[in-house]
């Protein structure tokens, strides 16, 4: 299997460093000096002899040790404090802010994740996808949305003209993708194959009844977020968090239309 373009092994010199300034940031505010020298210690940057009363100087002093390390300890010492902190929703947004995502101890760029889920969307919806995390990682809350939001209205009016479901521009955005897939027998479809996988009739019927609500919701949602949030001028608040979810239930609704 080839390694991503910007897996640890990959990595240049020049992102190295900046992937350890974002682990470095968040040495202090996640707990005591006695915490953050027990996580350097962890990632193999030895030798840093700072008074242990003094968050700058034993900063500074991480700083130095790590960039004396040699490049495999780099990249060992960077997955380390990775594998530690990841979790904590700054250090996401952090290397987010950077171009990456760490998944499963690989810092990932976002632009290759988007790479990655295009194979399972239909094209346009891919591009337009691709746009809503631009403007994501960039700042822009709102101009996510209204991209992610924008990538299902297009799909779903494209479907319309393509199978003669009327007039997309007279139907609203949640009413559009459940015609859609009722017609086009998407979750029917799902279900003759999940049983043809030898799963119980029974659960099939769940597993699908249970992804038409939630899909019917996530449309609904967001619905009700383009009216509230979206905007291409940035102008209207918006979370962050929206934000990104806004992008993967728009990738998870396109999906179901792959191949169509």
């Amino acid at each position: 299997m080839s390694l991503p373009p910007n897996s640890p092994q990959n990595l240049s010199d020049e992102e190295i460093g900046r992937l350890f300034g974002v682990m470095l940031s968040t040495l202090r505010p996640r707990g005591s000096l006695t915490d953050a020298r027990m996580a350097v210690a962890e990632a193999g940057i030895t030798g840093v002899n700072a008074p242990t009363q003094y968050w700058d100087p034993f900063l500074a002093k991480v700083d130095t040790a790590f960039h004396s390390l040699e490049r495999d300890a780099q990249l060992s010492a960077i997955r380390i404090l990775a594998n530690r902190f990841s979790d904590s929703e700054e250090v996401q947004r952090l290397l987010a802010e950077h171009g990456y995502e760490y998944i499963d101890g690989t810092f990932v760029p976002i632009a290759f994740l988007d790479q990655r889920e295009a194979i399972y969307l239909p094209p346009s919806s891919a591009s337009e996808l691709a746009k809503a995390m631009k403007r994501l990682v960039e700042g822009d809350d709102t101009g996510a949305i209204t991209a992610a939001c924008g990538a299902v209205d297009a799909l779903t009016q494209q479907l319309y003209v393509a199978h003669d479901l009327g007039d997309p521009g007279h139907v609203a955005f949640a009413t559009k993708v459940n015609t859609a897939l009722r017609n086009l027998g998407i979750f029917d479809e799902i279900q003759t194959d999940l049983i043809g996988l030898g799963i119980k009739t029974s659960e099939a019927q769940r597993i699908v009844t249970d992804m038409r609500k939630a899909t019917n919701h996530a449309a609904q949602m967001l619905q009700t977020l383009r009216r509230t949030m979206g905007d291409v001028h940035g102008s209207k608040p918006a979370l962050r968090r929206t934000a990104y979810d806004s992008i993967k239930w728009a990738s998870a609704i396109c999906g179901l239309f792959e191949g169509r």
